[in-house]
């Protein structure tokens, strides 16, 4: 209902301005050019005598997974795990937890998502995402207003968050001179993507950056997964500003 709303006001604001164009243009006042983009950041914007007055308050950061299907997407593409990997439970989600899959640090430009998915097909654990070197991977189902649950990090996180997997392991080794060149560059990738779709999940779900953490955060985890100088001194500072580019 949101988006129809919002699809309804942009066609009747369409029209106004069409309009105004046609008048004004006539007497020679001004000059108004519609443009889309329709890339994640941005969406219809109005300029008038080349100058942007008005930016989108909305823009839709998923698309159907299927034509008239109510499921919806946010990665590179959509392959759901076996019924068993998750409990079949609809849950409105209010954090997103980062996770690496532990990949081997010897070969970092072969962090694919496959791997992660294949690695959680055979057992009972599940997340919604894995983020690679090709691309971003959905494996549970979503939907505008929530998602299905998945079997990440433990029930009492489980219930209420979103889970991404990101290729490889010891994020952490950028910071303290362990990382090879390939495996910074693999990380860097990783990391630019991830900070993509979070941005597009916090919009959608409407998360504060408050409630994005890592797998070793989580209560009686035991992890240290994806490393806390990673989150904490370089995923964070850059989606702040991510989310503060989108303000002004």
């Amino acid at each position: 209902m949101k988006l129809k709303r919002s699809l309804l006001f942009l066609a009747v604001f369409s029209m106004l301005f069409a309009l105004l164009a046609n008048t004004s243009n006539a007497a020679g006042f001004w000059n108004i050019e519609f443009y889309s983009d329709f890339s994640p950041t941005w969406g219809s914007v109005i300029k008038i005598d080349g100058e942007e007055l008005i930016k989108p308050l909305e823009v839709q950061y998923w698309h159907e997974c299927e034509i008239g299907k109510s499921e919806i997407c946010f990665g590179d593409y959509y392959k759901l795990l076996p019924k068993n990997a998750s409990p079949n439970r609809f849950i409105v989600p209010d954090t997103i937890v980062l996770h690496t899959d532990d990949q081997s640090g010897n070969t970092p430009k072969t962090w694919f998502t496959k791997t992660t998915y294949n690695g959680l097909s055979g057992g009972k654990l599940s997340v919604h995402f894995a983020v690679g070197l090709d691309g971003i991977g959905q494996f549970l189902a979503m939907y505008p207003e929530g998602v299905m649950q998945c079997r990440g990090a433990g029930w009492a996180c489980n219930c209420h968050s979103i889970q991404i997997e990101m290729a490889g392991r010891t994020y952490n080794y950028m910071f303290n001179g362990k990382a090879s060149p390939e495996m910074e560059e693999s990380i860097k990738i990783i990391t630019d993507q991830t900070l993509e779709l979070v941005v597009a999940l916090m919009i959608t779900y409407d998360i504060p950056i408050e409630n994005v953490i890592g797998h070793y955060q989580v209560k009686y985890s035991g992890k240290t997964d994806p490393g806390d100088v990673w989150l904490q001194e370089y995923f964070l500072p850059l989606l702040q500003e991510r989310l503060d580019e989108l303000e002004n």
